[in-house]
């Protein structure tokens, strides 16, 4: 997609270093955004929601806030501007009880981790942006000879673990799982984990 407007985020993050983190691996990443706006708790995050909601596409969200959850802001997002997205960044988006709460009322969920490739893929994913020349390389046809253990790693990567969690997830030291991505990268032609996460929307393999 060309020209297309800056997605526009509201970050609502109550620790001022994962903020600042955040915006540097939005910058790093290349993505076409602009963070319009920050906030800390859920009040300030729903009274920005209530005067500016229609300046928003996209809210990257935290689940711990001081005053409550990412629930009470994803309802009130919810109801007062229901176009916009929702990606839970949080180090709790693999707990059980998170992943329960908020099945079903977002459109992602990364971990705090995520390399800025990954997020960039993750995002232009969601809303639908072709990344530029470089996108039109990615392989997107299935392989026969991807493994049901390899198809299982492209699927946890795209979903915004880390090579340490994908091992952790399966019982695997890191080593192999490195070792496993290094043979799909080859049978998929693939370089960098961006590409692997563009590989996987675009094939189906998550949604």
């Amino acid at each position: 997609m060309t020209n297309r407007a800056p997605i526009r985020i509201l970050l609502v993050e109550d620790h001022p270093l994962y903020r600042m983190g955040i915006r540097m691996s939005l910058n790093y990443s290349g993505l076409s955004s602009v963070v319009v706006a920050e906030a800390d708790d859920v009040r300030t995050a729903k009274s920005y929601l209530d005067q500016h909601g229609d300046e928003v596409d996209l809210i990257l969200l935290d689940y711990f806030l001081p005053d409550g959850n990412g629930v009470d802001v994803i309802r009130h997002a919810r109801a007062c501007c229901p176009n916009v997205k929702i990606v839970l960044l949080s180090g709790e988006n693999k707990n059980p009880e998170v992943v329960a709460r908020t099945q079903g009322l977002v459109d992602g969920n990364l971990g705090k981790d995520v390399d800025p490739e990954a997020l960039k893929a993750k995002l232009n994913g969601l809303f639908g942006i072709d990344g530029g020349d470089e996108d039109k390389q990615y392989r997107i046809s299935a392989k026969a000879d991807l493994s049901a253990r390899e198809l299982e790693i492209i699927q946890l990567c795209a979903n915004g673990l880390s090579a340490q969690q994908v091992a952790d997830h399966l019982g695997l030291s890191r080593r192999t799982v490195e070792a496993h991505k290094s043979h799909i990268f080859d049978k998929l032609d693939l370089k960098t984990t961006a590409d692997l996460v563009k590989y996987a929307y675009d094939a189906g393999l998550v949604k």
